[in-house]
């Protein structure tokens, strides 16, 4: 019995198999034969044969040798006018347009000062050149800390400071730009021209930058005033008295040293200055360069 069976099994599981074989091959033939009749094989061209290295003739007389073909070099263009030169060129243009674009500005015309911002501005400087501060000595002198906490109110009229605090407040953003171009400006000494004479001197530069850092009525001056522009002018001042002392120039001995690490951080501070990059490494440059001379 047992034998029986194992054999009917068999023939049944056999049987089964072919007509499952049998099902999928008809399937192929209904189904998929269409797809596979568009299946053409495309026999592979015939790789034409390299051409022939012909020798080279003798050459023919007014038969001209073709030469490769090789891109112009630019030269770049002489203008005749020295590098230093095209910098003062550019920096009093900037100040030139600067002050013209002031003189559309309703808020300046409502001040109707009589004279356009350049000639103003002008006239600031000579009177604040006149009579600068003393950056050092007011623990000797209480006349010296009394003069420098009113030096602006002293030196200058009520409308002029009002101008100046309206330009701050109104250009604000364009603070960082501006300061940076008036930096250059000012920094830009003898090697460039003058002719109007409105430039201050690196010792009168040398001076305020002294007050903004160095004494009680520069300092409280700075903090009455925004965040951002007491640390650029603070910046700008620890460069302007760097230049002053590498030049032999820093007549009342200031040290700027334990100065430039709290700016530097109060910088770090500020996550979207455009001269972030530029303003830290100037400031690891004195940094190291006041080390070294410890």
């Amino acid at each position: 019995m047992k034998k029986r069976d194992k054999g009917g099994r068999f023939w049944l599981w056999l049987f089964s198999l072919l007509l499952i074989v049998g099902a999928a091959l008809v399937v192929i033939y209904f189904i998929g034969y269409d797809e596979i009749q568009e299946v053409k094989i495309i026999p592979e061209p015939k790789r034409a044969a390299p051409p022939e290295k012909k020798m080279a003739g003798p050459k023919v007389q007014g038969e001209i040798p073709m030469e490769k073909e090789v891109p112009p070099t630019v030269e770049p263009r002489e203008t005749g006018i020295p590098v230093e030169e095209n910098e003062c060129v550019r920096v009093e243009r900037d100040v030139d347009e600067f002050f013209a674009v002031l003189d559309k500005k309703p808020y300046i015309q409502s001040f109707k000062s009589g004279m356009g911002t350049r000639d103003h501005f002008k006239r600031l400087l000579k009177r604040l050149s006149s009579v600068p501060p003393v950056p050092a000595g007011e623990g000797n002198d209480p006349t010296i800390l009394t003069k420098n906490i009113f030096h602006f109110f002293r030196t200058l009229d009520r409308k002029d400071i009002r101008l100046i605090r309206e330009i701050l407040t109104r250009e604000s953003d364009t603070l960082e730009l501006n300061l940076d171009m008036f930096y250059q400006w000012f920094m830009l000494g003898a090697r460039c021209p003058d002719p109007e004479k409105i430039r201050p001197p690196l010792e009168i530069s040398y001076l305020y930058a002294g007050f903004f850092l160095n004494t009680i009525g520069g300092r409280a001056y700075l903090f009455r005033r925004p965040t951002l522009l007491r640390v650029l002018v603070s910046y700008y001042s620890l460069l302007i008295v760097h230049d002053a002392d590498r030049k032999g120039k820093n007549s009342y001995g200031i040290d700027i040293f334990p100065l430039i690490v709290p700016v530097r951080e109060e910088l770090r501070l500020f996550p979207n200055l455009l001269l972030k990059k530029d303003y830290i490494r100037e400031l690891n440059n004195l940094e190291s360069y006041y080390r070294k001379k410890r």
